[in-house]
């Protein structure tokens, strides 16, 4: 009797527990559907022309990326590797967008914009349009913001490409861990296919971050080129900068504190032209530009005096 009656407790449990794993899957799809409704609205994307110079030639390619409107003026945030060349890879070349247009919602023309600034650092840039939008435009409130704990379970939402008619793709991590060096960051879980510049949120739509390249510059890769071997397998999934340092550096972005593309291609002009002339420079250009010195004339006589002798 007392193996019938613990027999049928163990099937009860296990069927209760597969009800009840049923119903957490139920609540966990209707949780993504609807996130993947109320979250796509203020996404957009960032159509452009890269202009790439460097060693290998200059070139252009027509390319887009994803970003998302943050503010009802239309301010776009939007990763800087995916608008130009990311810090490591500046030792090759430099790569700047041209001709911006950002596409809203079903527009497929899209609204002249330009990069108003960017920090390569926190891989972090604004995009805005050059005139106001006529149209009412959805944006992303940061102010609701979240903070996550390792173990909590996060929404994420991507963009496909053209080909794709640029469908909207919605998942869900975990937190992994946190770091403090460099900086503050968040650390997803495995699988979970992130795309620098867009944003994490809580199942309440909080925002708690984007996800940012986050690299060394080429300096410290030559420096120590050991150190950060291991550096791909821990931003393999891609590292999430808490909202809170993305609002300001977003304030100082709108202060003029951080320089967009114009200010950047105009800063460099003006230090090349302001450049010292180093020593060996200095050298080379008095040897190209040194006459040789006059040799003394031979008397037109020393010829006939030898003879004479």
């Amino acid at each position: 009797m007392r193996h019938r009656i613990g027999f049928s407790a163990m099937v009860f449990a296990l069927a209760w527990s597969a009800v009840t794993t049923s119903a957490v899957r139920a609540d966990e799809g209707a949780m993504l559907r609807d996130a993947a409704t109320k979250f796509a609205a203020p996404f957009v994307t960032i159509k452009f022309v890269l202009k790439m110079e460097g060693q290998f030639g200059d070139r252009e390619n027509e390319t887009e990326a994803t970003g998302v409107m943050i503010e009802p003026d239309g301010l776009v945030l939007a990763s800087s590797s995916q608008l130009g060349t990311p810090r490591f890879m500046r030792q090759f070349g430099n790569a700047r967008p041209t001709d911006l247009k950002v596409l809203i919602g079903d527009d497929t023309e899209g609204l002249p914009a330009t990069v108003m600034a960017r920090d390569t650092e926190l891989d972090l840039a604004w995009v805005k349009l050059k005139e106001p939008s006529k149209k009412k435009l959805e944006y992303m409130d940061l102010t609701k913001s979240g903070k996550p704990q390792v173990g909590d379970s996060l929404v994420f939402l991507r963009r496909m490409g053209k080909y794709f008619d640029r469908a909207v793709t919605v998942g869900q991590f975990r937190v992994a861990g946190k770091t403090t060096k460099p900086r503050e960051l968040i650390v997803p879980g495995g699988g979970a296919s992130l795309e620098p510049g867009l944003p994490a949120f809580t199942s309440q739509g909080e925002v708690v971050g984007f996800v940012v390249l986050q690299l060394p510059d080429a300096e410290e890769l030559e420096s120590n080129f050991g150190a950060f071997a291991g550096l791909g397998r821990d931003i393999g999934s891609g590292l999430i900068l808490p909202t809170a340092d993305v609002i300001r550096a977003t304030e100082r972005a709108k202060r003029g504190e951080i320089k967009g593309d114009a200010e950047e291609a105009a800063a460099a002009k003006s230090d090349a032209k302001k450049k010292p002339v180093d020593d060996e420079d200095e050298d080379e250009a008095g040897e190209k530009d040194a006459k040789p010195a006059p040799q003394p004339k031979k008397p037109a006589n020393d010829d006939e005096d030898e003879e004479d002798e």
